[in-house]
């Protein structure tokens, strides 16, 4: 065990000559001044002074004979030290005199500060190191022992100090310098243990016998006192306290909410009588607070008692100022405000149109003090609020005590659903609507529309029936009589609408009694032969698969599900506006942080646009044919990158709309670049997207999207309805309807089919009641 205390002397022996010191080119020290020298023995002198300077390396003690000139006898490579003892030989009754220097510079080196005045000092006459006597062992706290005893020597070099403890073997424990007084505070030891003492003076190689022996015990683990929290600004706390230990490795600081449980904040280091300030406590809540010791021996830790419990109210957080809406278009809004919190973690805007409910959600990042809100419908009256949240300190979500609510107008513009129904073969019309309350309206155009389809700018209309399948982005631009312009995309998406195979057979129902038919085999979905339904921790979304289109992908794809492989794998990838990827790595509590297994690369199939909503295959830069698991989400139109570049990106299937809002909900998250372990390997990973208001500066797996299970999805949903449910009624369970007679009478069940894109085809089931 490591016993310390500090060193009383240097025992250096010198002799009265020597030799200038060469000087160097940096600036001298300021000299030191008040030089005392007070005789220890006949051999030892205490020499004190005042320090003047900032930039020492250390001292140069000078010393001679009466009568001679003071030269060097020691340097000192310390600075900031304003005391040095030294040892002679024996010079009883010999005066000597002292100078000193400040110095700096390596040694050979030092450039010299002026000396001092010459204090002179007389060696003690007599030559005598008798052994000490009166020794005293004084307990401290619960690890240290301070020894005294009686100096009986004049010429003594020092004192070796002994202990042991219990009835075993002494050890040595140190030594000390000569002195005619003494406080050693010797440490290390553990509470409630202990010990005993001896020290003998020592000159050259020869001892004196030993001191009386003194003993001590320790005391008990000492826990800390006077704990006293200080309330800071929005839900943050600074911690004090004193320290009554000299062997604790560390302190653990507790807080309690309410009637929860005391819970630990964490822990800060030995000797620490204060925390940093520790944010992200419940806003406006009484907590209470306690701190208590610790020691580790080994692996065993060990705790003291707790100090007092210090109750205190905590601060809210502090609220936006002076929102204003400073500028608006048909779609967006741009908000400002003065940022008034140290401890945010961004902003909540809450935006809707005003006399409607509920409230949409965005998230600004810390520090902001501006957003533009976008997505807005053209010409609505809309109320915004902004507050600073942040997240809390045991994973609560809180905010400032108030929003800041104003109301603007979005300019004019289209308005309206830009993503309507419409299948392929059947008639289709659609009002192009516009907004028309601060401007004129003059003009409307059309680009881009499908063949098939025409526009008439008299009415505002298109109209037609498609006759090619796709997904067409059509672009609509009006004119005001201010001479601003709105332009939206018009989003066509056309395919093969279900139909009708096989006609129901006429039921016929008792009163009271049932009948089941299956829809099995009644209606066929030809625009789509599969689907894969994927379930993530932020909502479901179905992929329409392209199996005819690219067989290889697909079925590379469907390996990959059945294997499992895509199950708590997660989104790692979501640049801005372009894309969503998953697919390559995965993160379990138990298994932490692995790699999808890979099968053999799939041959590339592309010729399929790379349009907002499809579905493609990552892959190696520089080689067409390397996909394997990671797959992407097109949050844009990206044919223009992506359809050419490395041999083209095979899409090989397509979001509904529905599932696009789950997928932009996902692109609209905050990203950062993290490094993550996998293994002994580490793998860096940009843009990935965390479900929490800002992107925390440590990766925590819990706020990562994750895909939870992928399996086929249904092409086809149904819905029943009686024409009159007083003669018969139906229900649906899977597949199957179960007819219910309730009075005699023919009536008719509508059974629709629904596709994933929301198409839909009817047929009735007529039905008897004899």
């Amino acid at each position: 065990m490591m016993r310390s205390f500090p060193s009383i002397t240097a025992a250096l022996l010198f002799f009265l000559c020597g030799a200038p010191l060469a000087s160097a080119a940096t600036k001298a020290p300021a000299a030191p001044s008040n030089l005392a020298v007070k005789t220890l023995g006949v051999n030892a002198f205490q020499v004190t002074w005042k320090d003047n300077s900032k930039n020492e390396t250390g001292w140069e003690i000078r010393a001679a004979r009466k009568g001679g000139i003071p030269l060097r006898i020691v340097l000192v490579p310390t600075p900031n030290i304003t005391s040095y003892t030294v040892t002679t030989n024996d010079l009883p009754g010999a005066e000597l005199l002292f100078q000193m220097t400040a110095y700096n510079g390596v040694a050979g080196k030092e450039n010299l500060s002026k000396p001092t005045a010459t204090v002179s000092a007389v060696a003690l006459s007599s030559s005598t190191i008798g052994a000490p006597t009166m020794l005293l062992a004084k307990t401290l706290d619960d690890g240290r022992i301070r020894l005294s005893w009686k100096d009986n020597a004049t010429s003594e070099n020092g004192y070796q100090i002994e202990t042991r403890l219990g009835t075993k073997k002494w050890t040595v424990l140190g030594s000390s310098g000569p002195g005619l007084t003494f406080s050693i505070i010797t440490s290390g030891y553990l509470p409630s243990e202990t010990r005993s003492f001896r020290v003998r003076g020592f000159k050259a190689n020869k001892f004196t016998s030993y001191s009386n022996v003194a003993t001590a015990t320790t005391k008990i683990f000492q826990a800390p006192s006077q704990l006293v929290v200080t309330a800071l600004p929005e839900g943050s706390f600074s911690f004090k306290w004193k320290d009554r230990s000299a062997v604790e490795s560390g302190f653990e600081l507790q807080s309690k909410l309410g009637s929860e449980n005391f819970e630990s904040l964490g822990e800060s280091g030995a000797n620490t009588t204060a925390s940093d300030t520790v944010p992200g406590f419940t806003l406006s809540a009484a907590h209470q607070f306690r701190v208590r010791a610790f020691r580790l021996v080994g692996a065993v830790k060990t705790y003291s008692g707790f100090s007092n419990v210090f109750s205190i109210q905590s601060t809210p957080l502090a609220e936006p100022i002076t929102l204003a809406v400073t500028a608006t278009t048909d779609r967006s809004a741009t908000l400002t405000w003065v940022d008034e919190s140290a401890r945010e973690n961004g902003f909540e805007i809450l935006y809707r149109v005003v006399g409607t409910t509920p409230f949409s959600s965005v998230v600004a990042g810390v520090n902001a003090q501006t957003y533009t809100v976008g997505n807005l419908a053209s010409g609505a009256i809309y109320e915004f609020r902004v507050s600073a949240v942040i997240n809390g300190f045991f994973g609560n979500r809180i905010a400032s005590s108030g929003y800041k609510s104003v109301q603007a107008r979005s300019g004019d513009g289209f308005t309206g659903d830009l993503s309507p129904l419409i299948s392929l073969g059947n008639a289709f019309s659609y009002s192009i609507q516009v907004s028309e309350f601060a401007n004129t309206l003059t003009g409307v155009t059309v680009s881009g529309l499908p063949a098939g389809l025409v526009s008439d700018s008299g009415p505002r209309t298109i109209t037609g029936t498609p006759t090619e399948e796709g997904i067409y982005t059509v672009t609509l631009k009006a004119t005001f009589s201010n001479g601003s312009t709105s332009s939206r995309d018009l989003i066509l998406r056309i395919f093969l609408p279900p139909t009708v195979a096989n006609a129901f057979t006429a039921a016929n129902v008792a009163v009271a009694a049932t009948s089941t038919v299956s829809v099995t085999g009644k209606f066929s979905d030809p625009g789509t032969t599969s689907a894969a339904r994927i379930a993530t921790t932020f909502g479901t979304f179905d992929i329409i698969l392209f199996s005819i289109a690219t067989p290889l992908t697909v079925d590379n794809f469907i390996d990959y599900v059945d294997a499992g492989e895509y199950a708590n794998s997660f989104f790692h990838r979501s640049p801005a506006d372009f894309v969503v990827q998953g697919g390559g790595f995965k993160h379990t509590t138990a298994g932490g942080f692995t790699r999808v297994t890979t099968f053999a690369p799939v041959n590339n199939e592309p010729g399929i646009s790379n349009l907002r909503g499809t579905v493609a295959m990552a892959k190696l830069g520089g080689d067409p044919n390397s996909a394997t698991s990671q797959f992407f989400v097109n949050i844009n139109n990206n044919a223009a990158n992506l359809d050419a570049q490395n041999g083209g990106f095979t899409v090989f299937g397509r979001i509904p709309e529905a599932g696009m809002i789950v997928v932009d909900r996902i692109s609209a998250l905050p990203v950062r670049s993290y490094n993550i372990p996998i293994g002994a390997e580490i793998q860096a990973l940009t843009d990935v997207p965390v479900n929490a208001a800002t992107a925390p500066s440590v990766l925590d797996p819990a706020k990562l999207v994750k895909i939870t299970s992928v399996g086929p999805a249904p092409l086809l949903t149904y819905t029943v309805l009686s024409q009159n449910p007083a003669i018969a009624t139906a229900s649906l369970t899977d597949t199957n309807i179960t007819i219910t007679g309730v009075a005699q009478g023919v009536t008719t069940i509508q059974v629709k089919a629904i596709d994933l894109d929301g198409n839909s085809v009817t047929q009735n089931i007529a039905v008897t009641v004899p």
